[in-house]
């Protein structure tokens, strides 16, 4: 299933960079420098070099990447690693609280609240899709069963059927 979710991801990620580059380029917004927007929200590139650190660590790694960011109340790394494809759907749920605390605005001003906010989007479709996997499984497997039952249902009439025949044969002779 994470194969799945990466390649999901990948696709995503590509996808976006076409649909990016097909976007006509957008006009400079000159901004009063009293009323400009001011990006307090983090680093991003910070984010990167933790999210890629997260994602070859071992769960140990992972967990101590994960304390060190909940002692430094830092939510929106929390809320980043949390949000990898391969994390369980309890993990990705609170990746998901954790931006919904952040706050972010719909339409940033920031490079690194734009960030947050396609990453808290793109959790919430991975949660969806993991969802839909699952429910898809579990469709898959009682079918399966169901399946078998009736295989066995078969069975046990091809069996009866064969014993009636061989009653009927011995019958006649």
């Amino acid at each position: 299933m994470s194969k799945t979710l990466l390649a999901v991801f990948t696709v995503i990620v590509i996808s976006g960079c076409q649909v990016q580059q097909l976007l006509p380029a957008l006009p400079a917004i000159d901004k009063d420098p009293d009323t400009a927007y001011s990006c307090s929200v983090g680093s991003i590139e910070e984010w990167l070099m933790l999210e890629q650190q997260y994602q070859q660590s071992g769960t140990k790694g992972k967990a101590e990447l994960l304390k060190q960011a909940k002692e430094n109340n830092t939510t929106a790394i929390g809320a980043i690693l949390l949000s990898q494809p391969e994390n369980t759907t309890a993990q990705l749920k609170r990746s998901i609280e954790l931006f919904e605390q952040l706050e972010l605005d719909k339409t940033p001003d920031c490079d690194a609240e734009h960030y947050l906010l396609v990453r808290h989007q793109y959790t919430q479709a991975v949660l969806t899709l993991q969802r839909a996997l699952n429910t898809a499984d579990l469709e898959r497997k009682k079918l399966s069963a169901e399946r078998d039952t009736l295989k066995q249902q078969i069975d046990a009439l091809t069996r009866i059927e064969n014993d009636l025949s061989r009653q009927k044969d011995g019958e006649e002779k």
